[in-house]
């Protein structure tokens, strides 16, 4: 299993600076950024076949990029020019992922926040159903990234954030080409069981993860959980996610994708300095447990009568 880098901690950084960056300290599989905030890329002009730098950046530096993630895209809005924005962004980024042979865009769900978890999910398979033809017409897969987004206000980013959820959209839209995108941090704070969930949704889980969070029974015995204060986002081996066991349980079920750092620790940013020094604190902490390779690179191709657009 490798370890790879989602680049959103070195956001400013073009991409010939940050696949650099990655080759000279061993990382060799990315997820980027695919929102407009990473104006180092035109994804507009990448699915269009204009651009491509990235493509011919990534392999000059050996690096595979794994997935392109852009998460504030609500599909589940009630306003109905928002729905068809977060479509054709989404269909946008699924036609790039297939021109760089990217096998997965990992999105949210989007939310009603004025309508409750459950009228969600009834809108939900309409919602994505344009989406997911498009992925099955291009051969990439949509991954449904579980972070609940509850410490921002209003709650409307996200409702794909639990097992219970998860079971509930899959049982609704069975495609093969919608999974999860898995990061056990969002969980660990939820109080849910990372391990159960990975061996439940094995055969879902796109990509996998690397993020720790550090719970705080002190500030939540005094605040409770609303204000989202109790727990804070860490580097792996600072928080309360037994990477052991959650890499362990990734192997026994069979994922054969890379371990993808997600860096959002508050106590190594706001310099360069500061942010390299944390990625490269996960790395060495990580590295002990990647050992088994498990052929992400070798895997079966694609189904090669995909159309490509």
């Amino acid at each position: 299993m490798e370890l790879g880098l989602y680049h959103t901690c070195f956001l400013d950084w073009p991409i010939d600076r940050l696949f650099s960056w990655m080759q000279a300290h061993n990382f060799r599989v990315a997820e980027l950024h695919g929102g407009p905030k990473y104006r180092h890329i035109s994804w507009p002009e990448v699915a269009d076949g204009r651009d491509r730098e990235v493509r011919l950046l990534a392999e000059r530096h050996g690096i595979e990029i794994c997935d392109i993630m852009y998460g504030p895209l609500n599909f589940l809005s009630p306003e109905a020019h928002v729905r068809r924005e977060a479509q054709n962004y989404a269909m946008m980024l699924l036609r790039a992922a297939s021109r760089l042979g990217v096998p997965s865009v990992s999105v949210f769900t989007g939310r009603d926040p004025a309508l409750s978890l459950e009228q969600n999910l009834v809108a939900l398979p309409d919602a994505l159903a344009p989406v997911l033809d498009v992925a099955e017409r291009v051969g990439v897969k949509l991954a449904l990234e579980n972070c609940p987004m509850a410490h921002e206000w209003p709650w409307v980013y996200n409702v794909a954030v639990s097992p219970a959820l998860w079971r509930e959209i899959f049982r609704r839209l069975p495609t093969p080409y919608l999974g999860l995108t898995l990061d056990p941090s969002h969980l660990v704070w939820q109080g849910i069981d990372y391990i159960s969930a990975v061996k439940e949704f094995a055969g879902r889980i796109v990509l996998a993860q690397a993020k720790d969070t550090e719970v705080m029974p002190e500030i939540l015995r005094d605040e409770g959980i609303f204000l989202h204060h109790f727990w804070r986002h860490r580097i792996p081996g600072q928080g309360q996610v037994d990477w052991k066991r959650y890499i362990a349980a990734l192997v026994e079920a069979g994922y054969h994708g890379p371990l993808v750092l997600e860096h959002e620790d508050p106590f190594y940013q706001g310099t360069d300095q500061a942010v390299e020094t944390g990625v490269l604190l996960s790395q060495q902490y990580l590295s002990p447990y990647l050992s088994l390779d498990l052929g992400w690179r070798s895997r079966e191709p694609r189904d090669a009568g995909a159309t490509r657009t």
